[in-house]
């Protein structure tokens, strides 16, 4: 087995892991960024494969220009390596990762380690989710980005927050017909005023931007609704939609039908935390935010001594935190192997830390008031699919929940629940909103269930090299 070692391993190529390596090389780490995917730049700043020479930037966002500097830094500094479809799917010895690439797997020692493995949509069941055609926005995203493709000739997206608004805009500026935006909030709620708007004026710009366009492609709105069924004979055809009161809850006596081949929902991010749980990180729950995160200090590091955290893993608060936490973090880093000295680090981090204190304001404000109502998780229940990889159902899920007080462990080894590919990612945050409900008990204490390596699917033949036989210095 190939074992390579570094300064600083770095899990994540968005602008968390990127600004990180950026920092610590250039105080003068060897640092080696691991990414699954095949070009650096996380969800933000996706980038279009490589097989595409004509490139349409209209359409892929301000987050593609936005990516051209932090890639150039990148590549142009030779104590920076980046892996690109490499996976980390195990670490159990400190400072060691376990990687798989090209179906060989290898290690990583590192002297330092930066988790910067961002977050993914917040899945909430609903009855037809498993159809094809349903999907996430940010699925959809990644699919226009990356190889310019559309959902479907008639798209409905459904969800709560601002980030339906940049995936409208940027479907209907490639041609894409968006037949309706459904907000879950009602107007009154969506544009609620936030504090000190005037430090926020470019995302104010921002935002007029997205509802311009959307206005001149004749996209409507539609606040205090949602998707409450989507159907079909073996794909997406239509969509029910119900308004809403003001807890969220359907009103079903007043549904309409849309037909549509192309759904996609959002209802918020929630951090990456497999592999944050599998290194033995401290997590907290984020009540505002409704979901898990990972707890660090104000210089990025966790409560192990080799492990740093930066970005969406500590909370969703978008790319410009993230970036700041990265610089942060491969500074720090870099303290810490003695690259730098205290007094160095806390001049080249002050501007990060404004930058973060400055976005993390405006963050604070987005969670608190498009969190998804808890209601959003009572209507799922009968024959609605929760674990899609094991296909296991919410009548399953509560019967074992009522049979066993909302134990999680209960419910995933009678049920299967979280032991499929996804290894729960999909589903745990549902079945936790089951458990609670049936318990009595809050989110905190009903908790979570245990990580397992692998994290993520690992072919048999690429785990059976397991003896050490070369080392990269």
């Amino acid at each position: 087995m190939k074992v390579t070692e570094t300064d600083i391993a770095i899990i994540g190529a968005g602008p968390a892991g990127l600004s990180a390596a950026i920092a610590a090389a250039q105080s003068g780490a060897r640092v080696v960024v691991v990414d699954e995917y095949s070009k650096p730049g996380g969800q933000y700043f996706r980038q279009p494969q490589a097989r595409f020479n004509r490139i349409n930037e209209s359409f892929l966002g301000k987050s593609y220009q936005a990516s051209k500097p932090v890639l150039q830094a990148v590549t142009t500094n030779d104590r920076i390596t980046v892996r690109p479809n490499t996976l980390v799917w195990g670490a159990f010895d400190e400072g060691l990762l376990e990687l798989e690439c090209d179906n060989q797997c290898e290690r990583l020692v590192s002297k330092k380690i930066i988790v910067a493995t961002g977050a993914y949509e917040r899945p909430i069941p609903f009855s037809g989710w498993t159809l094809p055609g349903v999907t996430t926005a940010g699925a959809a995203q990644t699919m226009l980005k990356a190889q310019f493709v559309l959902p479907g000739k008639r798209i409905l997206m459904s969800g709560t927050g601002p980030f339906q608004l940049p995936v409208a805009t940027q479907l209907v500026q490639a041609g894409g017909e968006v037949v309706e935006i459904l907000e879950t909030l009602s107007a009154r709620d969506f544009f609620r005023p936030f504090p000190k708007p005037w430090l926020h004026i470019d995302k104010l710009l921002e935002a007029r931007t997205y509802f311009t366009t959307l206005l001149r492609h004749r996209v409507p709105l539609r606040y205090g609704q949602r998707v409450i069924e989507a159907r079909g004979e073996g794909r997406l055809e239509e969509v029910v939609i119900a308004p809403v009161d003001e807890h969220g809850r359907p009103l079903r006596q007043n549904t309409r039908t849309v037909a549509v081949d192309s759904l996609l929902t959002n209802f918020g991010f929630i951090p990456s935390l497999q592999l944050v749980r599998l290194l033995g990180c401290e997590t907290k729950w984020d009540d505002a935010g409704a979901c898990w995160v990972a707890a660090s200090d104000a210089d990025q590091r966790s409560n192990l001594p080799n492990v740093l955290l930066a970005g969406e893993v500590t909370g969703v608060a978008g790319h410009k935190v993230a970036m700041a936490e990265g610089t942060i973090a491969g500074l720090t880093a870099a303290v810490d192997l003695g690259l730098i000295s205290e007094a160095k680090h806390a001049e080249l981090s002050a501007e990060a830390r404004g930058r973060r204190a400055r976005y993390q304001a405006f963050a604070d404000y987005l969670k608190v008031n498009f969190k998804p109502a808890a209601s959003l998780y009572d209507d799922i229940a009968g024959e609605t699919i929760v674990c899609r990889c094991e296909e296991v159902t919410a009548d399953q899920i509560i019967q074992v929940s009522t049979e066993w007080k909302g134990s999680l462990r209960a419910i995933k080894q009678c049920t299967r629940a979280g032991m499929g590919q996804c290894q729960g990612r999909i589903c745990e945050h549902t079945v936790a909103r089951i458990a609670a409900r049936i318990s009595g008990d809050t989110l905190e204490k009903t908790g979570r269930d245990t990580p397992r390596p692998q994290i993520k699917p690992v072919s048999l033949e690429a785990l059976s090299e397991s003896i050490p036989e070369k080392v990269d210095r």
